[in-house]
């Protein structure tokens, strides 16, 4: 049976003396203690020097342990070797699970990352049976792609969401990502043909400056056919594009630095990328 406490009970004015994090543990515990349940609060810790602060949910740990994976120790081994490759400021990192459906078959991971503060979340499966044999290799990266888009949004608020700034975001994470942790390249890279590629530039191009477009496009799928020309694409399409627009900028500016990267303005990235798909088509 739920029980709720109503406004103006003794425990309801009781937390009103406490900081805003005690008051929401306590609240959790005399919510949990009513329903006859043992709270499920995370493990926090702090990496690279306190520049992260993690909440790790403790079903979750529980479940990488019961497969000899001590997660806690991973992941803040992960955020030191990213902090010692891209300064930056503080961010918030939860890791927790998510429903089969929205997790990526290919890399076990789901990322997200908040696009007003740049605090970041990693989801895995909730049971570690499911995930596939590269987690580690697969959280590290993910880990390292989601914070490179926080940093962006941390660096300049101002930039508006167009679709151009958002493939390039999205591209500098998955070469960062391929850069802090090398191995087998990320699902995305290479994934489309050239010819699939001119053919969805030619759909992009004309809306790179437009607002509230790219979250279909970067995974792929059902789309806007009024705004792409189409009603879907190839899976991850856009998430192939924006690695080759940085990838060619890169390749052109060797001497730049991640910490110069993630301040390059979306336009100049795209016009030094030199990135031509269609080219002698």
């Amino acid at each position: 049976m739920r029980h709720r406490l109503q406004r103006g009970s003794r425990p309801a004015r009781a937390l009103g003396f406490l900081r805003a994090p005690a008051a929401a543990t306590l609240a959790a515990l005399l919510l949990a203690a009513c329903a006859n349940v043992v709270p499920r609060l995370p493990l926090t810790l702090q990496a690279a020097d306190g520049r992260f602060s993690v909440n790790i949910d403790t079903y979750l740990l529980q479940e990488a342990q019961s497969h000899g994976v001590a997660l806690a120790s991973l992941v803040h081994q992960d955020l030191t070797r990213i902090a010692s490759l891209l300064p930056g400021p503080s961010q918030r990192v939860t890791l927790t699970t998510a429903p089969v459906a929205e997790i990526v078959a290919s890399t076990g991971t789901q990322g997200f990352t908040d696009p007003e503060t740049g605090d970041v979340t990693v989801r895995l499966y909730g049971s570690w049976d499911q995930e596939p044999p590269r987690i580690a290799q697969s959280l590290a990266r993910t880990l390292a792609h989601q914070v490179a888009l926080g940093v962006r949004v941390r660096t300049d608020r101002r930039r508006s969401p167009t679709l151009l700034e958002q493939l390039v975001t999205e591209g500098i994470g998955t070469a960062f990502d391929e850069s802090a942790f090398p191995g087998v390249r990320d699902p995305w890279v290479g994934s489309l043909s050239a010819a699939q590629e001119c053919r969805q530039w030619r759909h992009l191009r004309p809306v790179l400056e437009r607002s509230g477009v790219g979250g279909d496009i970067l995974q792929g799928g059902a789309v806007s056919e009024e705004v792409f020309g189409e009603s879907s694409v190839p899976p991850m399409t856009g998430l192939a594009i924006s690695y080759d627009i940085v990838a060619g900028y890169l390749s052109r500016h060797r001497d730049t630095g991640w910490a110069e990267l993630v301040r390059t303005p979306a336009g100049t990235v795209l016009a030094g990328s030199r990135y031509r798909p269609c080219a002698g088509r």
